[in-house]
């Protein structure tokens, strides 16, 4: 099931200020499964006041690219949480939040411009809310409607001053059946999807624990001010990567789940092929890119030959990591936007075939060639291209979870059984994360309607991939 996003900003045009909580709120939402109900909202402020001299986080030049956009996210857990317990449940996840941002901060601050974040501990919105269904009736299949009233309504939506708008909101969701569900919503001004899983992890930890108040979590590392790596720039708006609520009405949300073991012949197939060049070996990640670009490019010569030849090349925008390649590395958990975005190009001159094996070899290219330094004018340009190619729809943009702490987020009740990444107004994105047994992988598209429907037939796509298949819970 495709879902059209506009939908899912269906909320009331005011701001909710109850408890000092200023964030865009949502009515009762009602869908053909349920409905979400707010019951409380209140702040989470750091458990120790932020020392004076760590008051004011800077902005490097890659948070201030993304500042403008905000990350949902949901976590599902089977475990059976009766009524009368749940507000015990939901107060330690208070409290082991509170001691959270104690270590991450800026979380609890506030934008003041551009180039620096007010870490004067004014908290995070903490929200908690009923569903009138158990998890087994969401699950089969997921709800994909119903998904994003789970997550904290993005203050990106909100009327509000930029100043006001909160970094980090959370939404602790009680199914009917006792389980429960952790919505979360993040600015990515702050941080990448690496920052992002090791806080939820380390907030997991710290509610079983495995952290106590006397631990100092990676010896204080966790913020670091990359601004020396990634100086900050007073660049114009051309250059600031945004998302568009108001074009959402054509813009449609869909989750695919590529197949473990064809991915895995697949992937064994094209490695014997790139083998004979001494080329990087494909992984998971790299054989569904290829999978979905090859799908992409199809799209993209039918309307070339629509618009009168007039595109002359598709490209691949990709997220990669660069802690571990900096010198010295930096640890996973650390704040911040610490990765690049690579490309990877295919001529639309020729009609020939589109092999996985020869975009592969593309990707891997990319992926060499993105370890090379770029200074930030280079980047800045590199970005404006991006931008202008992503408008056309010369490109589309892929960013991976992979390998990161996804079902690693343990809060005491057990490991999710599922998680998913909330609906982002980016167009032409695909945004893949792993399956709970680390074999397979889902996709979460966002596209125009139209390309939609067609990308859902290109046979890449129909013979690795299901759509939105229904997760089946043990017990």
């Amino acid at each position: 099931m495709a879902v059209i996003l506009k939908n899912f900003f269906r909320m009331t045009a005011s701001t909710l200020v109850t408890n000092n909580v200023q964030i865009f709120t949502k009515r009762s939402i009602k869908s053909a499964t349920s409905d979400v109900q707010i019951i409380s909202t209140e702040v989470i402020k750091p458990s120790s006041p932020t020392p004076k001299h760590l008051r004011t986080y800077k902005l490097s030049l890659l948070d201030q690219l993304f500042s403008k956009i905000y990350v949902p996210l949901v976590f599902f857990y089977s475990a059976n949480c009766k009524h009368q317990y749940f507000s015990k449940k939901s107060d330690l996840l208070k409290q082991s939040l509170a001691k959270t941002l104690t270590h991450y901060y800026p979380f609890a601050g506030r934008l003041i411009d551009s180039f620096s974040v007010d870490c004067s501990d004014h908290g995070a919105a903490f929200i908690e809310a009923n569903v009138g269904c158990d998890i087994s009736k969401f699950l089969q299949p997921p709800d994909m409607e119903l998904l994003q009233q789970l997550i904290p309504p993005s203050p990106q939506l909100s009327n509000l001053d930029i100043s006001e708008r909160e970094l980090l909101a959370v939404q602790v969701n009680l199914f009917s059946g006792g389980e429960m569900a952790i919505g979360v919503c993040f600015s990515h001004g702050v941080a990448d999807g690496s920052a992002i899983f090791n806080f939820m992890k380390t907030w997991g930890e710290i509610t079983r624990g495995v952290i106590n108040d006397n631990d100092n979590i990676c010896n204080n590392n966790v913020v670091l001010d990359c601004t020396s790596l990634f100086p900050p720039v007073n660049f114009p708006k051309p250059y600031q990567i945004v998302t568009s609520p108001q074009s959402s009405g054509n813009i449609v949300f869909k989750r695919l789940l590529f197949d473990s073991k064809k991915i895995a012949a697949l992937k064994e197939k094209v490695n014997k092929e790139i083998g004979k060049f001494n080329e990087l070996q494909a992984t998971r990640f790299g054989v569904v890119s290829a999978l979905i670009w090859g799908a992409f490019i199809a799209i993209a010569r039918e309307r070339k030959r629509a618009i009168d030849n007039k595109l002359y090349s598709h490209a691949i925008y990709y997220t990669m990591n660069l802690r571990n390649k900096l010198n010295p590395p930096m640890i996973p958990q650390c704040m911040g936007n610490i990765y690049r975005l690579v490309r990877a190009e295919w001529s639309l001159a020729e009609d020939d075939a589109i092999e996985e094996t020869s975009l592969l070899r593309e990707v891997i290219k990319a992926k060499r060639m993105g370890r090379e330094v770029m200074h930030n004018n280079e980047y800045l340009g590199f970005i404006k291209d991006m931008k202008e190619t992503w408008e056309d729809s010369r490109s589309f943009g892929l960013t991976s979870v992979v390998g990161l702490p996804c079902y690693e987020v343990d809060f005491g009740w057990g490991k999710p059984v599922w998680f998913s990444v909330g609906p982002l107004l980016l167009i032409d994105l695909a945004i893949l994360s792993s399956t709970s047994d680390g074999e397979g992988i889902e996709a979460l598209m966002v596209m125009f309607k139209e390309d939609m429907d067609k990308f859902e037939q290109e046979p890449s796509i129909m013979a690795y991939a299901s759509s939105n298949p229904s997760i089946f819970i043990g017990k």
